[in-house]
């Protein structure tokens, strides 16, 4: 019985180099039939030289090439590159250029949720989910494209402010965007909840625990899945707002 069993399983190499991973990441799979008993993981570094790159080059040429770290996230990069030299410097930053970096960073948010919930819908065979996050993930990407005249890359953040200003018409299109994404993100939810592909594919599997999730440090929605109640942008206002109170 024991060496059926073991008949019964098969692993599935995936990596080191593999089209959908960025990374060198090796992943042996131990499966059998469609149920994952084990993944033997070795996960590589992959050095692109942006640090070393950025030596040679001044502040402002910095902003440019840290901003490409990542397509997804690339204002989340340039920002933390540039409230750093802004903190160095000294640099008062206006506040409507803060709440301009703060409206971008939002915007690149809602894209990465949404190109996310795609790419998961894909690797569990519903295709038609991916099909759909995508397509509405466009209207995030038109609205950044809009306001920065790119989809991509922004370049919006400069030391010390913005670049551009968002005009009427332009916070016009942007909120009546955002209520069709929100209408749609609902849907979403619901999808998630109810749609009978995810909760076969999903339920019960990589289930991380509450103590876990703690122990090992997990954000984000990551964490809040676990239910821990943690939301960095809720607690870093809500500590802002307690130490103003004390001060006075």
């Amino acid at each position: 019985m024991k060496e059926n069993n073991d008949m019964n399983k098969f692993k599935i190499p995936v990596g080191p180099q593999h089209p959908a991973l960025k990374e060198p990441e090796s992943f042996s799979i131990a499966l059998k039939g469609e149920k994952i008993m084990g993944v033997d993981i070795r996960l590589g570094y992959n050095h692109r030289g942006i640090e070393k790159a950025c030596e040679g080059r001044t502040y402002v040429q910095c902003v440019y090439l840290v901003e490409r770290v990542c397509g997804i996230c690339s204002q989340a990069h340039s920002t933390c590159f540039v409230q750093c030299v802004e903190e160095i410097a000294k640099v008062d930053l206006p506040k409507r250029a803060a709440y301009i970096r703060s409206i971008i960073g939002e915007l690149e948010r809602v894209h990465s949720h949404l190109l996310w919930l795609g790419v998961a819908g894909h690797e569990i065979g519903f295709d038609t989910l991916l099909m759909y996050s995508w397509r509405d993930r466009e209207v995030v990407m038109d609205l950044l494209a809009l306001i920065t005249g790119n989809r991509v890359h922004y370049g919006m953040n400069t030391i010390g402010g913005v670049r551009r200003d968002i005009t009427d018409s332009q916070k016009k299109a942007v909120l009546k965007g955002i209520d069709k994404l929100e209408e749609r993100t609902k849907y979403y939810i619901k999808l998630a909840l109810e749609e009978s592909t995810i909760i076969k594919r999903l339920s019960g599997v990589g289930v991380l625990s509450k103590e876990e999730a703690t122990k090992l440090g997990a954000v984000g929605p990551t964490a809040r899945a676990s239910e821990v109640d943690r939301d960095i942008r809720r607690d870093d206002l809500r500590d802002r707002k307690c130490t103003r109170h004390m001060c006075h």
